[in-house]
């Protein structure tokens, strides 16, 4: 048999084993026994004492079970391993020993087959309980038939076993995650890295130094002083050995260069909760600045687009209160051209304030005589500032074709688009089958806030006709 200090691989049980089949059989008279440098010849021909002397030269528990499961002998080994002396063990039924799921052949003992059994069980011993691996074989010491037990210490292999599932676990956590992550040793060097941090950085990280692989550029230096005086190595060892978290940087090169990330880092603990490195992550949060910015502008936008409908609401408050004869016109005329501001937001907020295509403005606008308007021109959009001021051109037009023009009798309305010049439109409006136009002279409100509106809100040419057969207005303007 090889040193006792050897055996302890689970991989030379095989070997003891049929070494204990051959002792069975007869195959062999005496065995070498290689123990703390010496050699010693154990002969085994009716002899009980060398018997012993072999079985306590195991370095795996060895015991001997009666044929009716009593245990007659057990070597130092396995008192070690249960934890208890020999005398508290030897004379007491085998499956004692064990704790847990024990084999009912255990239990109501069956001397084990010529081939010998083996099983995965529970030692009991005080405290935890310890995983063995128990072989039971025939033997014959002397004239007594009885099983010759091995039993083998299965900690390091459960703890190999445990190690590569984590391992196997942490390797596809690390595979399938979308942002970068490394593990650091306590010198800062990466010594894993996820498939997301090999492709930020363009380059295999393991084995390298963070810094050597991720150069970061802090964006906000006001929060995040420390980052920029401090030296690459000092860079490293401060990531694999303090805790932050949500650090804003850049990255000054690579392929993701330029994109912001949230940098964090904490401690990675063994099993005695001793730091042995970091996990250090990298939150690529580019879109989410940029949509940051966005709606910065927007609000800016917003703002001020805001403060300008508040202006045209005063300006068409003040100059239809002054042209109004009495409350009740005043708020039919009014609330018409707050309506017609609404329209326009409306139609805007569905494109996010992206423009708006010229039919669909006219649809929302002359709703009310959609059957007697006729368009005529190609699909043409709008941008998004030139909405309002042609929903209120659109209503003045319309309320005064509804109150004089065509739109009060049977007559239509025909509306014409081209574009004049590569970015110049031209909108004609034509009434058509009203009344005839008796004075041609008098200019109302109306037609003032039209020329108003247009020439400074739409910086438009905007011309105003009142031949016998319906007005007629034609506006020129860029987009």
């Amino acid at each position: 048999m090889s040193d006792p200090g050897l055996m302890d691989d689970t991989s030379l049980i095989p070997e003891a084993e049929e070494t204990i089949r051959a002792i069975h059989r007869g195959s062999v008279d005496a065995v070498v026994v290689h123990a703390q440098g010496r050699f010693q010849v154990v002969t085994l021909t009716g002899a009980d004492e060398p018997y012993r002397v072999l079985v306590e030269r195991m370095s795996e528990g060895a015991l001997t079970v009666s044929e009716d499961g009593i245990v007659m002998y057990i070597n130092s080994r396995l008192a070690d391993m249960a934890g208890r002396s020999a005398d508290a063990i030897i004379g007491r039924p085998f499956a004692d020993l064990f704790s847990g799921n024990v084999p009912p052949q255990y239990r109501s003992w069956t001397p084990p087959p010529e081939g010998g059994t083996r099983h995965e069980v529970d030692l009991a011993r005080p405290g935890k309980c310890l995983p063995v691996s128990v072989w039971a074989g025939p033997i014959t010491v002397g004239d007594v038939s009885a099983s010759l037990v091995t039993v083998s210490d299965l900690t390091v292999q459960r703890r190999a076993e445990e190690i590569a599932i984590a391992e196997r676990f942490a390797r596809s956590v690390l595979e399938q995650v979308t942002d970068p992550i490394l593990v650091l040793d306590n010198a800062g060097r990466i010594i894993r890295a996820s498939a997301a941090a090999e492709e930020v950085c363009g380059m295999p990280p393991v084995g390298r130094r963070f810094s050597e692989v991720f150069r970061l550029q802090p964006v906000d230096l006001q929060h995040t002083p420390q980052l920029p005086s401090v030296p690459p190595n000092d860079f490293d060892l401060m990531l694999a050995t303090r805790a932050f978290h949500g650090i804003e940087v850049k990255l000054a090169d690579g392929r993701a260069a330029g994109q912001t990330f949230l940098l964090s880092a904490g401690p990675l603990l063994d099993d005695v909760k001793c730091s042995v490195g970091s996990i250090v992550t990298l939150t690529d949060i580019t879109k989410r600045k940029h949509a940051e910015e966005q709606q910065s502008v927007m609000v800016a936008e917003l703002n001020h687009r805001v403060r300008n409908t508040l202006a045209v609401v005063q300006a068409i408050a003040d100059q239809t209160a002054r042209r109004s004869s009495s409350l009740t016109i005043f708020n039919e005329a009014f609330g018409g051209r707050l309506r017609a501001l609404s329209i326009a937001h409306g139609v805007l907020t569905k494109t996010h304030w992206n423009g708006v295509e010229l039919t669909e403005l006219l649809g929302e606008s002359l709703a009310p005589y959609r059957d007697r308007v006729r368009l005529q021109g190609s699909p043409i959009m709008l941008p998004s500032q030139t909405i309002v001021p042609m929903a209120l051109i659109l209503h003045e037009l319309m309320t005064n074709a509804a109150k004089y023009g065509s739109l009060s009798t049977s007559g239509h309305v025909q509306i014409d688009w081209e574009m004049d010049y590569p970015n110049l439109l031209l909108v004609t409006w034509v009434e058509c089958g009203g009344p005839r136009v008796q004075d041609r002279k008098k200019t109302g409100f109306g037609s003032t806030l039209i020329e108003r509106v247009a020439a400074h809100e739409l910086q438009a040419e905007c011309t105003l006709e009142f031949p016998s057969d319906g007005l007629r207005c034609r506006l020129r303007f860029p987009i």
